[in-house]
């Protein structure tokens, strides 16, 4: 998170790159009221009067949390969020000027409540104070969460990179008074907005595969609308939103965001035990909600599993422990099928011969990617049928298991699908002279290659 900062005490060693964030020195600009927060890089941070981007200091705050919040408009100016909001820090170097250490008992007594802690930057940068604030904060009693300050640049394997280190270093986030992983987002790096997504995306998808948790994401309202082109691509991720307003509610969100978990809502925060002003953050917007942000003992396979109900008892007992998903994501064997999940599908239950079809495809590593729904029932009598990212597979006892994707689904589904006068699939799609084809109980649906258009041919004879 950056701020800007005046009369800055001398920094610790700044690490190679240095970021404009909420943690790190940054030069004292100033955006007009209602803006974000600017972001710090390097070791220390920065204060400002007005919000300007900061670094993701301490993202790792919460998920996705549960209230929308409205506008701020006939809110009078100088009013503060709730006094009943879990109210939190976010730390990096700079808060520890002459290498000192931070008084996390006084900060706790003073009703904070949780910290987020700067762990890296780029794939070289280790706050070398992190290891220590995160063991004494949770010693002290507080909730505590790791950010990563993004260095975005090219290739895009960067993103993966970065990720890498980060997790690393902060760990798999998987205990309890642990918040999710944070991604502090306010550097282009020079990429252009469609690059800037791309990177963004691989760099949370190698997090929420590698923990199994959903990683939150903190950047400030002008950089997404400016530098991302307001995308709505992540609003499924847990949104830290940095804007010092001197509002009682943040104002309206970008990015097609529902709501918020985390508000930065001031750089210029004083708390006992910390040197300096500091970045003020709420959580959305209970301490029950706190308490269940931070409960890292479980993923998100298995939260979504313990609330199954008929489908638990489907799938069975889990067997072996969760693995990456290819794409982003994890899954989980059990007795009788699998569930995938990932941020931007949610948790889905597969079994019996779909199940089988989709690992024999190669799961989520195939063209299918990974499924958007549970096992459905088809119009078709006696049918079943699942989708996924990339196509849809179909199954009865008399045809069995096959995959539909591309044209050939897209007009199988215009057609009315199972219910059509085509039936249910009987192949896979597959390659012929000039095209691809799958054939349906009564009929094929021809793609033509040099055309790019679909027809429907009559079944074929034998």
């Amino acid at each position: 998170m950056v701020t800007t900062q005046v009369a800055a005490p001398m920094p610790p060693p700044a690490p190679s790159p240095r970021r404009i964030g909420a943690s790190d020195p940054v030069s004292p600009l100033r955006v007009g009221a209602g803006s974000g927060p600017r972001h710090r890089g390097g070791s220390g941070r920065s204060a400002l009067a007005i919000p300007l981007p900061r670094r993701l200091l301490s993202i790792a705050a919460l998920t996705a949390a549960t209230l929308t919040m409205s506008g701020t408009a006939g809110v009078a100016q100088g009013a503060a969020p709730s006094p009943l909001w879990p109210r939190g820090v976010d730390v990096a170097s700079w808060q520890h000027p002459g290498g000192g250490p931070i008084d996390w008992n006084a900060a706790r007594a003073s009703g904070v409540s949780f910290v987020i802690i700067k762990a890296t930057e780029g794939t070289n940068y280790t706050n070398p104070f992190f290891v220590a604030d995160r063991d004494a904060a949770t010693k002290a009693g507080l909730v505590v969460g790791a950010y990563h300050y993004a260095r975005p640049a090219q290739p895009l394997s960067t993103a993966v990179d970065q990720a890498r280190h980060f997790i690393s270093v902060s760990g798999l986030s998987r205990t309890a008074g642990h918040l999710a992983p944070v991604l502090d987002l306010e550097d282009t790096g020079g990429l252009d907005p469609r690059a800037l997504a791309a990177w963004t995306r691989a760099f949370l998808e190698e997090v929420e595969s590698a923990t199994g948790r959903a990683p939150i994401l903190y950047t400030y309202r002008s950089f997404w609308t400016g530098k991302v082109a307001d995308t709505r691509d992540f609003a499924k991720y847990p949104f830290w939103f940095a804007i010092y307003n001197d509002q009682a509610t943040p104002g309206w969100l970008p990015g097609g965001w529902p709501n918020w978990a985390l508000w930065q809502y001031t750089s210029g925060g004083t708390v006992p035990g910390i040197a300096g002003n500091v970045d003020m953050n709420v959580l959305c917007c209970t301490s029950t909600a706190l308490a269940a942000q931070a409960d890292g003992t479980h993923s998100e396979i298995e939260k979504w599993y313990a609330a199954a109900g008929p489908t638990q008892a489907a799938l069975g007992a889990p067997v072996g422990v969760e693995n990456p998903a290819g794409g982003g994501g994890r899954w989980q064997q059990y007795a009788n099928g699998l569930v995938f999940w990932s941020v931007a599908t949610g948790a889905h239950a597969l079994y019996g011969p779909i199940s089988t079809k989709y690992l024999g495809i190669g799961g989520s590593n195939s063209f299918l990617r990974r499924p958007v729904s549970d096992i459905e029932i088809a119009s078709a009598p006696g049918a079943q049928q699942a989708r996924f990212q990339g196509g849809w597979i179909y199954w009865h006892p008399l045809t069995g298991a096959h995959e539909v994707h591309g044209r050939i689904l897209q007009t199988y589904l215009s057609l009315g699908g199972t219910a059509s006068s085509l039936g249910l699939p009987t192949t896979d799609e597959h390659s012929v002279p000039g095209g691809r084809e799958s054939a349906f109980q009564r009929g094929r649906l021809h793609w033509d290659a040099a055309t790019n258009k679909v027809t429907t041919l009559p079944a074929a004879l034998g």
